[in-house]
């Protein structure tokens, strides 16, 4: 009888434990999704979709297209073997490493498991059918320039390859950003004329599921590799429109949930009220160069006083309004190497003071050494009106200092060619910054100030040779030390974008100008 009792009590106990295990199991299932909820949300109050949009649509295939929405858009769908986080830190994405064997040798080693929209599996194959795409000749890609120095890809096996280089190239590994799409999907295909353009299969955690006239419309991918990346929405809805005009009359009537505008037309066009928006630092810089090799700008101190002259905040305001900020140096748009704060207050009692120290002397509105007269020439292309008013905004800034200064407008041949030939003492120029740490623009061999620095170089060549985080920030923050001591250069300005988004929009929302979507699967809209 007690035996009995005992066996009864035992099924009872043994039950329900695993009626609470496989309560458990849901609930805890379910908190995966809600940890990434607002404090305020609740899984059963949130939308499970997003609303997006692309204007003048050419083509969904992102190697062939030059649209920007569909190169902002395509990181969800598509993905490269490295990419970049919110601090354009380099990741693995389909690649699990990149070994550099030499100079010029890479081998890259692939994650093995991953499947593409369709079902079948991803390898080396599909690397190697993208990058003899992206390189063919008779293909234009905004991604050519990410190859140009790729000579021969060598197969090892199905999730390993080597690629060899025509000449070492600084942090090539953030040269393999482009999307990679499958090859089996094209198989024989025309690739750039092809209908199955119209939607490609990825790897990404969204596909396309259904593409229409007006509308493209993504799904969670459900056997999406990375399991720490599960996206709160089931769907994101694409809409498709003719112009940004219509995109911005849709934002306002609340059909989207976030759209990038630019600075001139966001209050033009959609007002002030009923939104939030972020503005993040573009590619585009512009920037002083001092030829260091030319007479007058062979003396540090001058270049110095005229770092401490400059007002670029005024200059901005006063020749470049919204849509600009001042600007450091080409890594101050947040890369994560940008290792210290490289602006120079304006304080013309400390720029007097260096040049009274270097010799120079003020007299008669003008400042002389050795009988001769601080007079400087800056060039400036006469083709670029934004660097015109830059340039004689600065030009009235050092004559008020006593600084005489000649501004040489340029036609866009004569001023390409004292750039290639260093034939200037001053010249205001830019570039579209690299999304890798590569400085050797500005302190390589043949830079564009001819700028040497033994202490410097030396440290091009460990930084080039690295992949050591703590080794790259400590090299950076020496090398910005010299800069700020040597002054070859003087950041100015750059660009600025602005992402708008609906105030229903929750999530981690923080773009930069290499992806406009980190972290979508915490988003979702309520």
């Amino acid at each position: 009888m007690g035996k009995g009792i005992f066996k009864y009590i035992f099924v009872i106990v043994v039950i329900s434990l695993a009626i609470y295990t496989g309560f458990k199991l849901i609930k805890d299932d379910s908190l995966s999704n809600e940890e990434n909820l607002d404090q305020t949300s609740k899984v059963s109050t949130i939308q499970k979709d997003l609303r997006l949009s692309i204007a003048e649509l050419d083509t969904l295939n992102p190697i062939l297209s030059n649209n920007r929405n569909v190169h902002e858009v395509s990181k969800v769908i598509y993905e490269p073997l490295v990419t970049l986080n919110e601090n354009y830190k380099l990741e693995y994405c389909l690649a699990k490493e990149v070994v550099k064997q030499d100079d010029t040798t890479y081998i890259v080693k692939l994650r093995q498991g991953i499947l593409w929209h369709d079902g079948s599996n991803f390898t080396q194959s599909d690397v190697h059918y993208t990058i003899d795409k992206i390189k063919d000749p008779n293909i234009s890609s905004v991604y050519k320039d990410n190859l140009r120095y790729v000579a021969q890809y060598e197969e090892i096996d199905d999730y390993t390859f080597k690629l060899y280089l025509t000449q070492a190239v600084p942090f090539f590994e953030y040269s393999l950003t482009f999307p990679i799409l499958s090859a089996n999907y094209y198989g024989e295909d025309d690739f750039a004329n092809t209908d199955k353009n119209a939607a490609p299969i990825g790897t990404g955690m969204f596909k396309i599921e259904n593409v229409d006239g007006a509308n493209i419309k993504l799904a969670k991918n459900d056997t999406y590799w990375d399991n720490s990346k599960k996206p709160m929405v089931e769907e994101i809805v694409i809409k498709l429109y003719s112009s940004m005009g219509e995109v911005y009359n849709a934002f306002k009537s609340g059909e989207l949930d976030i759209i990038t505008v630019t600075a001139n037309n966001v209050e033009e066009y959609i007002g002030t009220l009923g939104y939030n928006r972020i503005e993040y630092k573009s590619r585009q810089y512009d920037f002083m160069s001092f030829n260091t090799s030319s007479e007058m700008f062979a003396d540090a101190s001058i270049r110095q006083a005229i770092s401490k002259i400059i007002d670029k905040d005024a200059m901005v305001a006063t020749c470049l309004g919204a849509g600009y900020v001042s600007s450091n140096f080409s890594l101050d748009m947040g890369n994560w190497l940008y290792t210290k704060d490289l602006t120079v207050i304006p304080n013309l009692d400390e720029a007097r003071l260096i040049l009274e120290n270097a010799g120079w002397s003020y007299r008669n509105n003008s400042w002389i050494k050795d009988g001769r007269k601080l007079d400087i020439n800056i060039i400036v292309n006469a083709n670029n009106e934004s660097r015109v008013r830059v340039t004689e905004n600065i030009a009235e800034q050092l004559e008020n200092f006593g600084i005489r200064v000649s501004v040489l407008q340029y036609s866009p041949e004569r001023y390409a060619d004292a750039i290639n030939n260093r034939n200037y003492e001053c010249i205001i120029t830019g570039i579209e910054c690299s999304f890798s740490p590569n400085i050797s623009t500005y302190f390589g061999e043949n830079n564009l100030a001819n700028y040497s620095n033994d202490e410097i170089f030396d440290l091009m060549n460990k930084i080039e040779n690295t992949t050591d985080d703590v080794v790259l920030y400590d090299s950076y923050k020496t090398i910005f030390d010299k800069y700020l001591e040597d002054v070859p250069y003087i950041g100015l300005y750059r660009n600025t974008d602005i992402v708008v988004y609906n105030q229903g929009l929750v999530g981690n929302i923080s773009p930069n100008a290499f992806n406009l979507y980190h972290n979508i699967y915490k988003w979702y809209r309520q």
